[in-house]
């Protein structure tokens, strides 16, 4: 209850995902990179696939920053903070060159939450664009998405923008970790509905 007669829905996710970074030295686990770490975004959550670029040996996952609710963007600093236990799965997709940033696939019910319905029927593929200039993080989040449509679905470029354009949406779903911000661009699967670009339920 945030107060008499206004209820926040609960819907718990990691803030903190994310595997070191190819620089050495110490990092603040404040602020969202490339490689992911607080990217407190909403939509990796139960059921999701998130995508990160390995750029040292062994990876080095860590996560953390539990929420039990926050809006896109985090706009005040603060989510309703909570403890957490999570079961991950870890794997190594290779040949994946198109995630240079997070990327992530909704659940198919995380994608109906999210838009009410047909949209999101299927879930969806998004890229998470992270740079200090939140002009650039766009762009970054829209060029992972085209370079996904490319290389998992053969179309060419000018395809993938054009696409993006008319189906795509850019969300910042992290705004006040500075010096950089995340901006996400989710395509809904539900576009996918012939050979051979047909997604798999589920």
């Amino acid at each position: 209850m945030f107060k008499p007669g206004i209820h926040i829905p609960l819907k718990p996710f990691l803030g903190v995902v994310g595997v070191a970074r190819a620089q050495p030295g110490d990092w603040s686990t404040i602020p969202p990179y490339e490689t992911g770490g607080n990217i407190d975004c909403k939509h990796v959550t139960v059921g999701s696939t998130l995508f990160l670029p390995v750029k040292v040996p062994g990876a080095l996952f860590s996560c953390g920053d539990g929420h039990a609710a926050q809006g896109d963007g985090e706009v005040c600093g603060t989510a309703i903070e909570c403890q957490m236990r999570a079961t991950v799965r870890l794997s190594v997709e290779k040949g994946m060159r198109w995630v240079e940033s997070p990327h992530y696939r909704t659940s198919v019910n995380e994608g109906v939450q999210a838009d009410g319905g047909a949209r999101g029927a299927k879930g969806y593929y998004a890229a998470v664009g992270v740079d200090s200039d939140l002009l650039e993080a766009s762009r970054k989040a829209v060029r992972g998405v085209i370079g996904w449509l490319v290389g998992e679905k053969g179309l060419s470029r000018e395809e993938g923008y054009m696409l993006c354009s008319v189906a795509a949406d850019l969300k910042i779903v992290e705004i006040v970790d500075m010096p950089n911000f995340g901006v996400s661009c989710s395509l809904p699967l539900s576009v996918f509905v012939g050979a051979p670009y047909q997604e798999e339920m589920g």
